[in-house]
């Protein structure tokens, strides 16, 4: 062979190789890029960021978002060391008669209202029910701030160890009529999120300014270390009362807006809302949608109502359910207890439940007592006794509590 024609063949050799890396190296690489980004959309985000400028402030510094950790709750034992609350003279004197739960409040009071329940069959960070609320002593709103309890049986209830409530700080406006209220949890994905509404503060007159409503949003993913709060939307017609489901990669918000209306809409990354709706609720003469928790169980929406009736300033609790979560059957009257001051005389307030085991709501049902006394009871309603009650349209009185 001469030296020409190993050249040659050396070329041709060399031609083979190119056309065949031009053919499969493309491929390989859209492959490794395609699945680099799909990993990177399952990784859990360890921070906000926050989507306007936000003129939130606060009192103390919340600690930025712990990193996500991947752990199988069920194999988790559950936690027993959390802080419990000191009973107070007035708590105790109620305690028996309005089967009351004895809720830590960081201010020691005891009192507290707004609350909001999720519920983890095998605990989430060692707890099965996580629930926000905001301490409300005699109805008052300076110390209206949103806090976070716990518990493995809906009867004991403490602060997870670790947690500082409220988790929300105080707003720097709180002695100019600014405050926080109405908390909402709600799990997207493997993170717990807190949803607030805050309203500045005047400072030349001292009161609030409830020309606009602002709701935050907060994440954690233990439930501890907090993310800072980030502004997710304002309102000049009123937000009020937000209730929160996460579904199918969207919020669904329900809220009450400036002209008592309840009102539906959707987003996707929770700032831009879209598909508007208000929704159709018939309650008694006189009643209006206040306060609202909801909750989907086997594709049906499940609607606790909060309304207040305007002859008289008071609050009463109806249920009510729907197939697409805007027409709601006729709201019917909800008791948790027979007893005559629950009856005629206390507010049942703004009150929560969640599904558990063999189609039982377990509740916690907030009352407000003669004397401004701002306490929560608990128990339990069947589905198939709710289910009745929106087909009959027949009141339901618990006789006793439920466990």
């Amino acid at each position: 062979m001469t030296k020409k024609s190993k050249w040659i063949i050396v070329a041709i050799f060399c031609g083979i190789v190119a056309v065949a890396l031009a053919i499969f190296l493309p491929h390989y690489c859209i492959k490794q890029f395609s699945a680099t980004q799909s990993d990177s959309s399952t990784r859990p985000v360890s921070k906000i960021v926050a989507t306007e400028k936000s003129s939130y402030s606060s009192t103390r510094p919340v600690p930025k978002i712990a990193v996500a950790k991947k752990s199988n709750n069920s194999c988790i034992p559950l936690k027993k060391d959390g802080i419990p609350a000191k009973p107070k003279k007035d708590f105790l004197a109620l305690k028996s008669r309005y089967n009351l739960l004895l809720i830590p409040t960081y201010d020691g009071s005891n009192q507290e209202t707004h609350p909001k329940l999720l519920y983890f069959k095998n605990g989430w960070n060692g707890y099965r029910y996580w629930m926000s609320m905001t301490p409300y002593p005699s109805t008052n709103y300076k110390l209206e701030n949103p806090s976070i309890v716990v518990s493995n049986d809906l009867k004991t209830w403490v602060v997870p160890k670790g947690l500082k409530n409220p988790v929300t700080g105080l707003p720097s406006d709180v002695n100019h009529g600014g405050y926080y209220s109405d908390p909402q949890l709600v799990m997207n994905g493997d993170a717990m999120e807190l949803w607030f509404r805050y309203v500045h503060g005047k400072p030349k007159i001292g009161g609030a300014d409830y020309r606009c409503d602002y709701y935050y949003r907060m994440r954690s993913t233990d439930g501890i270390h907090w993310s800072r709060p980030c502004l997710m939307q304002s309102s000049k017609k009123a937000i009020l009362s937000l209730a929160i489901i996460r579904r199918k990669g969207k919020y669904q918000f329900w809220y009450r807006d400036n002209t008592n209306h309840l009102m539906y809409a959707e987003s996707i990354n929770g700032v831009n809302w879209t598909n508007f709706h208000q929704c159709q609720i018939s309650l008694p003469k006189g009643f209006f949608p206040w306060h609202q928790d909801i909750v989907l169980y086997k594709d049906k929406y499940y609607l606790l109502q909060t309304a207040y009736y305007k002859p008289h300033y008071s609050f009463s609790l109806f249920l009510a359910e729907s197939m697409d979560g805007v027409n709601f059957t006729r709201g019917v009257k909800f008791y948790p207890s027979e007893d005559p001051v629950v009856l005629h005389k206390a507010w049942l307030y703004r009150s929560t439940f969640v599904p558990t085991a063999n189609g039982l709501f377990q509740m916690v049902v907030s009352y407000c007592l003669p004397g401004r006394k701002w306490f929560m009871t608990q128990c339990a309603i069947s589905q198939a006794t709710w289910d009745n009650a929106c087909r009959t349209g027949k009141t339901v009185t618990l006789r006793a509590a439920s466990t």
